[in-house]
C-alpha cells in the first residue's frame, strides 16, 4: 500500500492497533497468546507499505514500527489458528490463503527474521513455530518499548 495524504490516517490508526495490540502481548501474555487484541486494521495493508509524502511534507508515520507490527499481527493469526485447529492446512480461514499469498509473492522478503517464522507457522511444525514467536516477542515487541523508554 502507499501511504498517501488521502490514507495517511489510516495508517495512524493502524499505529494505534499495533501498538495496542503490543500492549495486549506484553499484559495479557507476556508473549504470543490467544486472541490477542489485534484492533481492526488489515496488516496485509501494510507489510510492505510505503510512504509517498509530498514535497516538503513529512507524515508522522514510524514505517518500521506500522510494517513490523503488521507483521506481529499476522503471527496472531497463526497463533489463533494453532491454537483452534492444531493444523496450518485451514482451508476455511481466509486469513491463511492471504498470509500464504503475501509470503508467495515476496510480500516478506524485506522482512527476513519475520518472514521465517510466518514460514514457520503456515508449515507443519507447531513446536518450531512456538520457539521461534518468543524470540520475535523479546525483539519486536519488548525491544520496540525498550527503545521507546531509552527516548525518554
Amino acid at each position: 500500500m502507499k501511504i498517501t495524504t488521502d490514507n495517511v490516517h489510516e495508517a495512524e490508526n493502524a499505529i494505534r492497533d499495533i501498538l495496542y495490540m503490543y500492549y495486549d502481548l506484553v499484559k495479557s501474555y507476556k508473549g504470543f497468546g490467544h486472541n490477542i487484541d489485534c484492533g481492526t486494521f488489515n496488516p496485509l495493508n501494510y507489510i510492505d507499505a510505503v510512504l509517498e509524502e509530498p514535497e516538503g511534507y513529512t507524515f508522522a508515520i514510524d514505517l518500521e514500527l506500522l510494517q513490523n507490527g503488521s507483521a506481529v499481527a499476522l503471527l496472531c493469526d497463526l497463533v489463533n489458528m494453532w491454537d483452534e485447529f492444531e493444523t496450518s492446512d485451514i482451508k476455511v480461514w481466509p486469513i491463511i490463503g492471504q498470509i500464504k499469498a503475501a509470503l508467495v509473492s515476496g510480500r516478506l522478503k524485506h522482512m527476513p527474521e519475520l518472514q521465517k517464522v510466518i514460514e514457520l507457522g503456515l508449515g507443519n511444525s507447531e513446536e518450531a513455530f512456538r520457539e521461534e514467536i518468543v524470540f520475535i516477542y523479546q525483539k519486536q515487541v519488548c525491544g520496540y518499548f525498550s527503545r521507546m523508554k531509552n527516548q525518554c
